[in-house]
């Protein structure tokens, strides 16, 4: 059999110059905060300094999102702009980015400590601002297993079934909630909860030229395991590639059963017996095997 031959530049005009613009543009830096009065201060700081890093025009707004403490205070005495928001990540950035004005707006999480040497605001829009990049999404150095276990058992193989045109250009920390985008992209409305990080995934998916995953380096916040957001997150996604006409309502069920087999192997990583990234490969794997073998017999 004789193939055909593909062709190697695939309409590209190869130019021997560089063709991207880079952006001139104001930049505001959004930190949704729910009782975040330990670490707001810090993240304010590490903001205000990235924007000095760029040495572009900006601002730094904290939404303040149903705090029971004085995050609002503090924030606003470390140089932030302070808006309050009912309680929810997805109101928090909502109501941070429909009071900001800048024309990149960056989100940075408000109980995040980074420890780079150059600013994590400065990484994440620097791409935008030279014009590789409308949308970055940080791919964190430091990773606890719980997020870990997430990507690998559940979001790796259901997204590379469903969005896999998403899976190759987020990078390998699809759920930090440090990233940024021209505002255009950010929609007027998010999911109240913690959802709305990969409603954002979804949506600059579908509209943003090019979306990139920004290289970073250690970092640690405080570990807040949320039970209930996997299964949240997975009927979110399944409930998305309906409506997108990616699957069929029929092949639901199917993916409900292999979400449960998935859980149960998430569920059994413990600390202490089980060498971390062993059990992430491992997973990663039976969740794929599990995953085909269910499709298979639908």
């Amino acid at each position: 059999m004789t193939r055909r031959v593909v062709d190697p530049v695939l309409g590209i005009d190869l130019v021997a110059e560089r063709t991207l613009d880079r952006r001139n543009a104001t930049v505001s830096v959004v930190v949704p905060a729910h009782d975040e009065r330990a670490t707001v201060a810090s993240v304010v700081a590490d903001a205000r300094k990235g924007l000095a890093d760029l040495g572009v025009e900006g601002e730094v707004v904290v939404s303040a999102s149903g705090c029971h403490d004085d995050t609002a205070e503090v924030a606003a005495a470390a140089g932030a702009r302070v808006v309050e928001a009912p309680v929810g990540k997805g109101n928090a950035i909502t109501a941070g980015v429909a009071a900001s004005t800048g024309d990149v707006v960056c989100l940075v999480d408000g109980d995040l400590s980074y420890f780079g040497d150059r600013p994590l605001v400065a990484l994440l829009v620097e791409p935008i601002l030279s014009g590789v990049a409308d949308a970055t999404v940080s791919d964190l150095h430091w990773r606890p297993i719980y997020p870990q276990l997430w990507l690998n058992g559940f979001f790796l193989p259901l997204a590379g079934l469903l969005y896999p045109d998403l899976v190759v250009r987020v990078g390998s920390t699809p759920w930090s909630g440090q990233r940024a985008a021209v505002r255009e992209l950010w929609p007027a409305e998010l999911p109240a909860d913690f959802t709305a990080d990969l409603a954002l995934l979804l949506h600059w998916n579908a509209h943003a030229q090019c979306l990139r995953p920004v290289l970073a380096d250690d970092w640690t916040n405080p570990q807040r395991p949320k039970p209930d957001l996997v299964a949240t997150e997975f009927r979110f996604l399944v409930s998305h590639a309906v409506a997108d006409g990616r699957i069929t309502e029929d092949l639901v069920p199917v993916l409900d059963e292999w979400f449960e087999g998935a859980h149960d192997r998430m569920a059994d990583y413990r600390h202490g017996h089980h060498e971390p990234r062993r059990f992430e490969r491992w997973l990663l794997l039976d969740s794929l095997r599990e995953l085909r073998s269910g499709l298979s017999g639908a």
